[in-house]
């Protein structure tokens, strides 16, 4: 179904924008979404217009006053791309108590844009009080290396409980996983009778990959037991109980936000 175009011929009112762009709009619907439109259209208006309807200046402008009420209508939602788009409109419908606007855009933060922005989406949820997006946001970052500084709009979104929650999420996780992946390695040798350190470059490896990304995927580690040889008789049958060992131990290990 097609979008409202704001120019049918039965509107009762005129939304007059901030850079001066009007959108003809159905005071009941307006009015039954939001009790901010409801009291304004309560007030006295100028009817400046030529079809001598009542004109509402507000502060919004056109770009984000046409996509906010596009959502008050019952018909097709706009689509939004642009994650930059999101805290502003959150922003618009929580200012006018557009709680079924509130609604759909928490419900498309995760699904929509946490694959490309999960950093973002963490400092969104964590700003605007979103518990379960956070923890489920603070997971996916687990994918990321934030040993650097993190962006500045990012930090002030978030704020600083939200960052450093984060951050220690991080720390815990990258220490117990090298923590994992050396005392694994130690039980491997000894169930080889192994003496051969031609495993630790491996295991150096992973450590130091860990010590910046802490989530560990089941492909690296099925790549570094495969790659750890001595040479011994039990080698293959050695380096997948490593695998499946050490996988059940990072399984256990922090994956969101407390």
């Amino acid at each position: 179904m097609a979008p409202y175009d704001f120019d049918a011929p039965d509107t009762d009112a005129i939304l007059c924008s901030s850079d001066g762009k009007e959108f003809r709009v159905h005071k009941l619907i307006l009015s039954l979404a939001s009790p901010v439109f409801q009291d304004m259209f309560t007030l006295p208006q100028p009817t400046d217009s030529p079809s001598r309807i009542p004109i509402v200046d507000v502060s919004e402008p056109s770009d984000i006053l046409q996509p906010f009420i596009q959502y008050l209508y019952p018909r097709s939602s706009p689509k939004i791309s642009d994650i930059s788009m999101w805290p502003v409109l959150y922003a618009t419908a929580d200012k006018y108590g557009a709680e079924g606007v509130t609604e759909s855009m928490r419900d498309m933060l995760i699904p929509r844009f946490l694959d490309a922005h999960p950093l973002r989406v963490y400092a969104l949820a964590s700003h605007w009080g979103l518990e379960e997006e956070a923890k489920i946001a603070s997971r996916r970052t687990l994918q990321m290396d934030i040993s650097e500084e993190v962006p500045e709009e990012d930090a002030r979104l978030m704020g600083g409980v939200a960052c450093q929650k984060l951050y220690r999420l991080h720390l815990q996780r990258r220490d117990q996983a090298r923590a994992l992946v050396n005392e694994h390695t130690h039980a491997w040798k000894q169930a080889c009778f192994c003496a051969s350190t031609e495993d630790d470059a491996v295991t150096q490896a992973l450590a130091k990959r860990l010590s910046t990304r802490p989530w560990v995927t089941a492909e690296e580690l099925y790549e570094a037991a495969k790659a750890i040889s001595c040479g011994c008789p039990n080698a293959y049958t050695n380096r997948h109980g490593w695998f499946a060992s050490i996988l059940e131990d990072v399984s256990e290990l922090p994956q969101t936000i407390e």
